[in-house]
């Protein structure tokens, strides 16, 4: 299927956030929706915007990021591809404003649903209450991990575990996005995000065509990402 053949419901159902919702609730959301089409770098939204929807990746690459206080050093909190969602933790705040901006990495086709919609289907649908509270957990768990890379291990195991969490979401194969977002995203300088690449490459544990990777030997980086 084409993806300008995609339908809402159809965005809906391929995102973890709502398996398990019947499809009947899912398309009580779509005249609630619309389709954004993003050029690589267009925001998406800001830091401080009010949070007014929920959006789904169909197609490319979405970057959530903060700056720093002096608003220059990009830190990069997630990268969300097809399927995956942005915002909903968000959309749960007490006081509702995006903790942190979002832009396009790459050309993307976005769903945005209205944040209002979907506030009345969690009060429906017990299903979507246990996958949002799950989300949530799963957020959690991924800030607690950020901080224990950063502080115990060194840049070579926390970039082979980016790897491979890449690799759950996209295969052994996918496109990599900047070695500044790398970066931001391991905690380090776009320098050692080259030189490591290199030796991976080196090493025969991945294959590089420009900035597609493919993961070769999957073992010897988990052994890396699991040293300290």
């Amino acid at each position: 299927m084409q993806l300008s053949e995609l339908k809402p419901v159809e965005v809906l159902a391929r995102c973890p956030l709502f398996q398990g919702v019947s499809p009947d609730r899912l398309a009580s959301l779509t005249p609630a929706s619309e389709w954004l089409e993003l050029t690589r770098g267009q925001t998406l939204f800001l830091q401080g915007d009010p949070v007014e929807r929920l959006y789904l990746v169909a197609q490319g690459l979405i970057k959530v990021f903060r700056h720093d206080p002096r608003g220059r050093k990009q830190v990069v909190m997630n990268l969300a591809g097809p399927g995956q969602c942005v915002a909903a933790v968000a959309l749960f705040l007490g006081n509702p404003r995006y903790p942190a901006s979002a832009e396009a990495g790459e050309p993307s086709r976005i769903l945005a649903v209205s944040g209002a919609s979907f506030f009345r289907l969690v009060q429906q649908d017990h299903t979507l209450c246990y996958n949002l509270l799950r989300a949530t957990a799963q957020h959690t768990g991924q800030i607690v991990q950020v901080l224990d890379r950063m502080v115990f291990r060194e840049v070579d195991s926390r970039l082979a575990e980016y790897l491979l969490s890449m690799a759950r979401i996209y295969g052994h194969s996918f496109k990599l996005p900047t070695n500044p977002e790398i970066a931001a995203i391991v905690g380090t300088t776009p320098e050692p995000v080259s030189r490591k690449l290199g030796h991976f490459s080196q090493q025969g544990w991945v294959e590089m065509n420009k900035r597609r990777i493919r993961i070769t030997n999957p073992m010897a980086l988990q052994k890396l990402a699991q040293a300290t």
